[in-house]
């Protein structure tokens, strides 16, 4: 794994834990996508030279559909290449993230 595909990394769960709404990863299970790094694992996110998945946690209020599309429309930007982003889990609003943990 090359410095720049850390960066990408990076970057693409920045632009998209940024988004409002947005809670974090869904760290997942079995077969949920997760990128083995140097030091360290980023569990729901996954990508390729081609494409992506990420699967996230966001605030349960209205507009699930638009912080969805949001997540994707970013997450494929910052990736440069199409990302699946999946809404894996719901919290109510004001419950902790691991961004406040």
């Amino acid at each position: 794994m090359t410095e720049q595909d850390i960066e990408r990394i990076d970057s693409v769960v920045n632009a998209v834990t940024a988004v409002d709404g947005v809670v974090g990863l869904h760290p997942g299970g079995i077969g949920a996508p997760a990128t083995y790094l140097p030091g360290r694992t980023v569990r729901g996110i996954n990508l390729g030279p081609d494409h992506g998945r990420m699967e996230v946690v966001v605030e349960l209020r209205p507009g699930l559909w638009q912080i969805a599309q949001e997540a994707r429309r970013v997450a494929s930007e910052a990736a440069g290449v199409p990302v699946d982003v999946l809404v894996s889990d719901v919290v109510a609003p004001g419950a902790p993230s691991e961004r406040e943990e």
